[in-house]
């Protein structure tokens, strides 16, 4: 690099147009046309750019601060380019458009053959799908924030022809007729997201699609008044992070992979917490129940809490996961839990991977953490057959005692004997039933290969703490003991951004 700059090599500008296209595709057209005056190659890079990302927020040049002068600059730019195909196009206005203003963008953009389309807008009143967008050959991305607005569809509506990810946000949907057409009329529709919408309205949302493999439902109000169907054959996965649903309908998921069940109710009442969990339980074990054949299966604090109080009255029947190969729970380490635990773990006899998120103030998100401090793997000792360098732990005098029964020693756990080799204990704090966790672990996972201890943010680590842990004893001798510091990633935002 130092070579390059001394002999003034541009190593950016030299490479090939479509990366350079990529990079600039994530920055508002205004910073890419002031890229524009660097050279006549940069000129011209930027002149037949397929990306256009337009938001109001970004504008600081005073031509286009003003409201009026910033919608004209987009529909003229859009216009003057017209031979030119866009991959993209992205518009965030915080300030309202008025309808026919949006139709004539829209056809512009349908006019440059646009594949992905993501409109962040909103104007008071009802938002029709233009003809046009319908009917797009070449749409294959739509992408819809009207910040609570209505949405509705075109009179005679026949589907999108070539799209594939549908994705709706602060959406309000009202016609159970119109939106069971919007899912099952797209013939090609492979992934569709529901991010905070509005179902106030709507006493039924039925997505019966034979093409859709990945369904996502992410927050949302007014759930608790409308039931949920879904019949969707080559479904592969189902994630549900919103409120507990009036009812809740699976069938023909015959191609199902992976279910995330992570319910958040905050007007059920019940035990300490204020929270009823009846409903929540027989909710998610009707979910479960329709798909015994997953591979990964991911369930929240509020759905095990809810199976622990109908277990506990012996109301509901065991599934049993013969295929289930990850297993991801957010709990706490206390009896109600454990005990769904170990019913999950007692049916799911090929289990591999087991994941507990036990941190009570982190957002639980898959990839959400960063690992740093890495600490060194700890081997099983060399007197319990392995020959690695022995380590001799300091006498920690009193055994701690659990709280609880974890479970009958009598009673065989086959994934325990044969199966389970990865677990990630995430949110450690030290706890003395964390201790007796990790303890029955060590203790009846024969084949364990690795777990993994992930410490709390706000923990107090202490050498102490490593120790008690590294002095259990362990019945595999191959399991390595690693622990993490970890924080969470900072989350964007910016809904332009998570699109």
């Amino acid at each position: 690099m130092e070579t390059s700059t001394m002999n003034e090599i541009d190593r950016i500008s030299s490479l090939p147009v479509d990366i350079l296209h990529n990079i600039l595709s994530n920055l508002c057209i205004f910073d890419v046309i002031h890229m524009s005056v660097l050279s006549k190659r940069w000129k011209y890079i930027c002149t037949i750019i397929p990306y256009f990302r337009f938001d109001s927020s970004s504008c600081t040049s005073l031509l286009y601060s003003n409201l009026e002068k910033f919608k004209e600059f987009m529909y003229t730019f859009l216009i003057s380019q017209n031979t030119i195909n866009l991959v993209r196009y992205t518009l965030s206005c915080s300030d309202m458009l008025e309808s026919t203003y949006m139709l004539r963008l829209i056809h512009a953009t349908t006019k440059r053959n646009v594949q992905q389309l993501v409109l962040w807008f909103w104007h008071r009143e009802p938002f029709v799908l233009p003809h046009c967008l319908v009917t797009c050959e070449s749409l294959q991305v739509l992408k819809l924030n009207l910040c609570d607005d209505v949405l509705k569809l075109p009179n005679h509506f026949d589907g999108f022809r070539q799209l594939k990810f549908l994705h709706l946000c602060s959406v309000k949907l009202s016609d159970e007729h119109l939106t069971n057409c919007l899912f099952s009329k797209c013939q090609l529709l492979e992934n569709l997201e529901l991010v905070d919408c509005n179902l106030k309205r709507m006493k039924l949302l039925y997505i019966d699609s034979a093409s859709l493999l990945y369904i996502t439902f992410l927050h949302g109000d007014y759930y608790d008044n409308c039931e949920i169907k879904i019949s969707c054959p080559a479904l592969k996965f189902l994630k549900c992070k919103c409120e507990i649903p009036k009812d809740i309908v699976i069938k023909n998921l015959f191609s199902i992979e992976y279910v995330d069940i992570n319910f958040q109710d905050n007007d059920v009442k019940c035990d300490d917490f204020g929270f009823s969990f009846e409903k929540t339980g027989i909710l998610v074990h009707k979910m479960i129940k329709e798909v015994p054949s997953i591979s990964v299966l991911k369930l929240c604090k509020v759905s095990l809490k809810g199976l622990y109080e109908e277990i506990r009255q012996v109301r509901l029947s065991p599934i049993c996961f013969n295929k289930l190969k990850s297993l991801k729970l957010k709990l706490g380490v206390d009896e109600d839990h454990m005990q769904v635990m170990i019913q999950l773990l007692k049916y799911s006899p090929n289990l591999e991977v087991l994941k507990l998120w036990c941190d009570e103030d982190g957002e639980w998100r898959e990839n959400s953490l960063m690992y740093y401090e890495w600490c060194d793997f700890w081997p099983a000792r060399e007197d319990q057959g392995r020959g690695h360098e022995v380590f001799h732990p300091t006498p920690l005098g009193k055994k701690l005692h659990c709280t609880y029964k974890m479970h009958d020693p009598e009673e065989s756990i086959v994934c325990l004997d044969s199966h389970l080799k990865s677990i990630q204990l995430i949110g450690f704090k030290d706890e003395e039933n964390e201790i007796e966790l990790l303890r029955f672990f060590l203790k009846n996972a024969r084949v364990l290969e690795k777990l993994t201890i992930v410490w709390a943010g706000y923990a107090l680590k202490s050498e102490e703490a490593l120790k008690k842990v590294l002095n259990i004893p362990r019945t595999s001798s191959q399991v390595l003991l690693a622990f993490h510091d970890a924080k969470l990633k900072r989350k964007s935002t910016n809904w332009l951004d998570y699109c």
